[in-house]
This record gives structure tokens, sequence and C-alpha cells, in this order.
């Protein structure tokens, strides 16, 4: 009889197995009443993370809008990255609950965020704690609506520390001090994640040293690239006559530009600020060309640009390095190709043929840098292509997003994930990653600027290229360094002083493009994940198993027993 209970006893702990390994968590979100005349009110969010495929559901009464749906899905991307998680082998059930409706948006997203990150860490909150505010790339805290009247519910319900974003402009302090009990109510202003959850969870996630190493191979490498870039902007330029020209003019100003990149030993700046006086220099000098010279300039373009393609057919991409290189020397010969064909033989422009001449000659520079060792990745064309749809999934998310605030303002960021979809079509899997990552990064520049001050601007990229920082020095010990997120960085930085709108432009390209390595498993690395709960069920199973026998055995024994 105890055997018989026992037995029954584990039976059901093995049905209970899948249950009792499901985290939980919640937090209470700042919301605007959507009944009661733009009141602040309480919602409460649940999650529960489960061993699965990393699909994400929502459940939400009242329901809600899409804009928190979507912002919900960014949040736990957010979460993931922070984390450096495979949440592909998580399934996340968010659950929103409301006395009344609530007004959408993705104030909410910073709370998400919190609430993720916990429950994957297994992070106590402090349930006296209440944020809002969005969360946008590279983890900062972006401004909301409503302000005012979430920091009067947040008071009302008994909360001690309420936070709130630190670039938060319309914030009326004299208004909340009338109904702000001064000894217990603590109002503090955040700019990222890790500041945040210190609030949270009394843990603190700042990183003292963010400073990293650049490899001395790129630094020689992009040297190299640059020295071929300026060179040629110094060759170039001694064949012109006419130096009165506005081309020569800002071509001159590029090149001084490099000489203080140079001092500075930023390459990449160097090699970019040098480009962009060849492109002019060289339209200068065609404009004393033939028709016939530059017909014979168009025709000799062209067969480089073939040579260098069925060259790249020919490299096998083996390391996050071939990968990077092969986007970037791919992109730019198809913008060659593309300014190439923009100009009728018959009547040649030299404005286009100098840019495509110009745009090739930086392609072959770059193909150098083929030559950078690494640790291999999967890089065959079917997890190409898995990446690829990644990619263009969470670029898609971004704009759906951004369609229902600014839908007259994302037209070339639509037509830049339109042109990633035709590579997928076309196979070219590697471009198709590319360009889904900058429309990716287009709509979150577009988030940035839409959501901060003009005079705050520089401290959020000054925050952005923080961020970059942690994430570049979270890849050093991997061995990992990222060509394309650490020149997008330099360039960012370099034009900070000059050029605001560039600055967080080529900022937002460094953090995207800084993290693939996320989506590129090592080859050599092969990892078998093996969920809590299904070690669990096969103990349970092994004991079941053994009393089975047990009982059999003392079955079978008495049964001797009594035949003899």
């Amino acid at each position: 009889m105890m055997l018989q209970r026992t037995l029954s006893t584990l039976l059901l702990l093995i049905l209970l197995a899948p249950f009792t390994f499901a985290k939980t968590d919640s937090i209470k979100l700042l919301a605007i009443s959507g009944s009661d005349g733009g009141k602040g009110s309480i919602a409460d969010i649940y999650l529960e993370v489960k061993p699965g495929n990393g699909n994400i559901f929502i459940d939400s009464f009242p329901l809600s809008k899409l804009d928190t749906q979507i912002s919900t899905r960014f949040a736990n991307q957010i979460a993931c990255d922070f984390l450096k998680e495979d949440c592909g082998k998580y399934d996340f059930f968010y659950t929103i609950r409301a006395k009344a409706s609530i007004v959408g948006g993705p104030s909410a997203g910073g709370a998400i965020t919190i609430l993720t990150i916990s429950v994957l860490s297994d992070l106590k909150l402090d349930k006296k704690t209440v944020i809002t505010g969005t969360i946008n790339s590279g983890g900062l805290i972006g401004p909301v609506a409503g302000l005012n009247e979430k920091i009067e519910a947040a008071i009302e319900n008994n909360f001690t520390t309420i936070i709130i974003p630190k670039w938060q402009s319309d914030l009326n302090l004299s208004e909340i001090e009338k109904i702000k009990p001064e000894e217990k109510i603590k109002i503090v202003k955040v700019k990222n994640i890790e500041e945040a959850l210190y609030y949270f969870t009394g843990k603190d996630f700042s990183t003292k040293e963010n400073n990293f190493s650049v490899p001395e191979t790129y630094s020689q490498k992009m040297k190299e690239v640059s020295q071929m870039l300026c060179d040629r902007a110094y060759q170039i330029r001694s064949t012109i006559t006419d130096i009165n020209n506005s081309l020569y003019n800002i071509s001159e100003n590029f090149i001084n530009k490099s000489i203080e990149a140079e001092k500075r030993e930023e390459y990449y700046s160097r090699g970019s600020y040098c480009f962009s006086a060849n492109i002019r220099l060289r339209e200068l000098d065609y404009q004393n060309k033939s028709e016939e010279d530059l017909m014979l300039i168009y025709n000799d373009t062209r067969k480089e640009l073939e040579l260098l393609k069925g060259k790249l057919k020919k490299e096998n991409l083996k390391t996050l390095s071939d990968l990077e290189t092969n986007i970037i020397v791919i992109e730019r010969l198809k913008d060659a190709e593309k300014y190439l064909e923009s100009t009728p033989y018959d009547n040649l422009s030299g404005h286009f043929l100098a840019y495509s001449k110009e745009r090739l000659f930086s392609a072959v520079a770059w193909s150098g840098f083929f030559d950078l060792k690494g640790k291999s990745i999967e890089l065959d064309d079917i997890h190409l292509r898995t990446v690829c749809l990644k990619k263009t999934a969470e670029a898609e998310e971004r704009i759906n997003y951004l369609e229902l605030y600014l839908p007259s303002f994302i037209d070339n960021i639509k037509d830049s994930l339109k042109d990633a979809l035709e590579s997928y079509y076309a196979e070219e899997y590697t471009q198709c990653i590319f360009k889904a990552s900058k429309s990716k990064a287009e709509a979150d520049i577009l988030l940035t600027i839409l959501t901060i001050r003009e005079d705050e601007l520089k401290n959020v990229i000054l925050e952005k290229i923080e961020a970059i920082k942690k994430v570049i020095k979270k890849l050093e010990p991997e061995g990992i360094f990222p060509i394309i997120g650490y020149s997008y960085y330099e360039y960012s930085n370099s034009l900070i002083e000059d050029d605001l709108i560039s600055s967080v432009t080529f900022a937002e390209y460094s953090l995207e493009f800084s993290r693939l390595d996320l989506y590129f498993p090592s080859k050599n690395n092969f990892k078998v994940y093996i969920s809590k709960e299904l070690i669990v069920i096969f103990m349970f199973g092994f004991l079941l198993g053994s009393l089975i026998t047990m009982l059999t055995y003392v079955v079978v024994k008495k049964k001797n027993k009594t035949r003899r």
C-alpha cells in the first residue's frame, strides 16, 4: 500500500514538472486612463517564462493597442540583448491587467524590460518602486507623455520611488510638490536600464571600465585602407587646375579633416573624409573630359566591377570578420553599379561616373580585410537565410510601430526594407542582413530624434556611444571585434561636434552592427541545451522506474514464498 501511494505521488510530480519550472514575476505600470478624462492610473503586467522556441504571447484586458504589443516585443529583445541571453529557448507569456481601458503607447517599454530581465535573472524587484519611460536602442530610457498624471497616480498608490526618464522636458515639479509627501516619495531620473535596475534591485549593473582595446590587426588594415584612399585624393588633386571651383574647396575641407583624423589615429574617419574628397575631385577631373574619354572610363569601370564581383564569388566566408568584409565590399560594389547604370551610355554624366569610379576603388581597398583572422562561425546559406529573415522581421516591427505615429516620415525606411527583401528573394543573404539591419537602425534614429529635445541630443549621442563601448567591451573575452560596429562608432565620435544628425545616425548603425555576433554561433562551439524541466522529469522517471522494479521484485518474491 505504501509503495502504491509513493508511485501515485511520483506520477503526480512528473505531470506537474512542466509547471514547476515556469518562472514568473510582475511589475506595476503607470498609464493614462482612456475612460477617465486622461487621469493617471495603475496597471499590472505579469510575465511567465517557460522553456520553448522564442515565442512571445500577450494577453491584455482591456484590450491593448498594437503599439503596446509591438513595444512589448521590443522591450523583450532589449532585455535579451542586455543579458546576452539566447531567448530562442524560451516562450514568454505577458499578461496585462487594468481596471479600465488605458491609452496605448510605448511608455511601458522600460517597465517591461525591467520585468523581463528580473525573471530571466531571478532578481527580486522592489514592489514599492515604479517606472515610466520608453526603452530605446542602447538600453536608454526615453521620454513619455502624461508624466505629471502618472506621477500623481504613483503617489496616490503609495509608491516610494518613482523612476522617470532623465531627458523628460515637460515635468512640472511645482505641481508635483503640492501633492508629494516630502519624506516618503523619491522621484529619480535615470538615463538607461542599468540605472533603473539599481533602484529596483539594489544591484549595481554599471560597468566601471568600458574602454576596450582595438586589435592591432584591425588598426593596421584600416590604416592601409585609409592610406590608399588618401593617396588617391592627393594624386587626383595634383591633376586639377581649376582650384577656385566650389568642388575643389569642399574637397580641401575633407582633406584637412582627414589630416586631423590621422593625428587622432581614427583611420576609418580618415578614409571616409578622403573618399568624400575623391568623389568631388574626380567629378572636377571629369568635367574636362571628352565624351569619348568618358565612354572609355565607363567601359573600364564596368570591367573592373565585373572582375571584383567574380573574385567575391570565390571568397570562402569563415569568420565574422569575413562576413562583415563581404557586406562592406558588396555594398560598395552595388552602390558603384547603381550609379554606373544611372547614367545613359550616350549621354554620360561626369557626376555619376565619378562616384561610381571612386566607390569601386573603395570596395577594392576594403577587400584587404578578407585576410583578418577570427573564430569560425556558421555561415552556410541556410544559416544566413535564417538570420536574414530574423533581421527583416525585427526591422518590420520597428516600421509598423513608427507607422502608427509617423506614417509620413518612414517612406525611405520602408524602401530600405523592401530592398532587403529583394536581396532575400535574390538569395543575396549577406546583403539582406546588411540592409535589414540598416532599416532597423534608421527606425531607431527616427525614434531618437523625434523624442529628444534638440538641446539634449548631444548628451543622448554620448550615452549611445557609451552603450556601444559596453557592447564592444563585452565581446573582447570572446575574441570578437565588430569591424562595422567599431568603424561606425569611430565616425560617430568624429562627427559629434559638427553634425549631430550624422553623428546619431552612425551611432545607431554602430549599435546595430556591433551585435551581429548574437545571430552567429561559433562553429566549434557545439552546445546542447537541456532544460531543468527535462532533467527533473528524467530524474522522476528514473526514480519511478526504480520503484516499479522494486515493487515487481517484492511481488514476485512473495508469490515464490507462497508457492513454497
